[in-house]
């Protein structure tokens, strides 16, 4: 029989321990003797996942039959927000394991089950949806300016304030430090009231194309009226991008309003419970939603070929997307929104959201782009999307304190 070996470290403050399969059982350093597979009661398989990290490692726990219990993971932590991936010696070390337990006990108990972190994450899901659900019953208005004030107080406090104003920082040499903080101060605003306005998506969009000159909570300018008026009676399909400013779920709920379907790309939080009570909030106002995934563009394809309109988000950075010069440095976003405007040769509108002063919005939307085109006249991917991001980055200069600072845009 084989000998298998491997080694992690189950937190900074423990040393690194190697574990071993013989052929008497398994054993680990400083073990005076081996766990016989035969004396392996229950095996606990989870994911694991860390605060702050979207990342996963598969992770065991064995119990004995004497009531011992050994944990096995595939994340070495290296310090405390440090964590080494260790999956490649780890999967086969662990289904030999696995293989040999089985082998020998026939009573052997094999469990799949949630991680502490994901049963923590669900229970305060619960408590979120909850909390949406009666701020529904509050005045909005009382309701933003509270959430936006929390966040005043509680966002400078974060890990990711000291992030966002270093990415201020390099964005804007030129302001001082007392601008950045007036800067940050609204981003922080911005973002509580946005959270608040989740618990009233269904009533924020109050625009009618019909009589535009009414007083709204949502306004639009006569030019944006007019782009407006042309996309409603277009056909086919379209395209239509936005970023992480004023309140970003507004531009999906106008699309709608103004006689398109609309299916929106998002990503997926990481919260169950608050995961589905958001994609309930939004498909009260768009004909459909797409978990961005690994069959996302196949969903997107199929959208646009029923003549929808399909809109998405496109300000954060993906390590396999195109690569793009934001605020004069090198960052990555996805390519899909040009890829897609490639396949279906669709128009391509941008679209924003402006928080205004006195609690209301502006709602502006582009012409269609004219998407740069390489030399066998398709639309060229990375071109567009450096057009796209250098649009986006025009909006954020505009009103930068109402864009999210935290998000890491820049890996190098």
């Amino acid at each position: 029989m084989d000998v298998y070996s491997y080694s992690f470290r189950a937190s900074r403050f423990g040393q690194e321990r190697r574990f071993t399969l013989s052929p008497e059982g398994l054993s680990w350093d400083g073990s005076q003797t081996p766990l016989a597979y035969k004396d392996v009661g229950v095996v606990k398989v989870y994911k694991t996942r860390f605060l702050g990290s979207s990342r996963t490692y598969w992770t065991c726990i064995l119990k004995s039959k004497a009531g011992e219990s050994i944990y096995l993971s595939a994340a070495h932590r290296l310090t405390f927000r440090k964590v080494q991936d260790r999956t490649a010696s780890y999967i086969p070390f662990i289904k030999e394991l696995e293989a040999r337990t089985k082998a020998a006990s026939s009573s052997l108990c094999f469990i799949e089950v949630r991680s502490p972190l994901a049963r923590i994450e669900a229970i305060v899901g619960v408590a979120i949806v909850r909390l949406f659900r009666s701020l529904r019953y509050l005045n909005r208005a009382r309701v933003c300016n509270a959430a936006g004030a929390v966040m005043r107080f509680v966002g400078p406090r974060l890990r990711g304030h000291r992030a966002a104003r270093s990415h201020l920082v390099s964005a804007f040499p030129q302001k001082s430090a007392d601008e950045i903080d007036c800067v940050l101060k609204g981003m922080w605003d911005n973002i509580g009231r946005v959270a608040a306005e989740y618990a009233f998506l269904d009533q924020v969009w109050d625009f009618d194309l019909g009589r535009p000159d009414r007083q709204n909570f949502v306004t639009v300018q006569p030019d944006v009226v007019e782009r407006c008026r042309k996309l409603s009676r277009a056909d086919g399909p379209a395209l239509m991008f936005s970023a992480h400013l004023g309140n970003w779920e507004i531009p999906a709920l106008a699309a709608r309003a103004l006689g398109r379907d609309i299916v929106l790309v998002f990503r997926q939080p990481k919260t169950g419970p608050f995961a589905d009570e958001l994609k309930n909030i939004r498909q009260h106002g768009v004909a459909g939603v797409i978990a961005a995934g690994a069959d996302a563009p196949l969903k997107i394809r199929a959208a646009l070929q029923r003549g929808v309109l399909v809109g998405m988000l496109v300000d954060q950075y993906d390590a396999r997307g195109v690569d793009v010069d934001f605020f004069g440095r090198p960052s990555r976003v996805g390519g899909t929104l040009a890829r897609m405007a490639r396949l279906f040769e669709c128009p391509v509108y941008g679209s924003r959201v402006i928080r205004r002063a006195n609690g209301g919005y502006e709602f502006e939307m582009t012409d269609p782009l004219s998407l740069p085109r390489d030399a066998e006249g398709k639309i060229d991917v990375e071109a567009s999307m450096q057009m796209v991001t250098s649009i986006i980055e025009g909006w954020i200069r505009e009103h930068p304190d109402q864009w999210i600072w935290t998000h890491r845009h820049w890996r190098q």
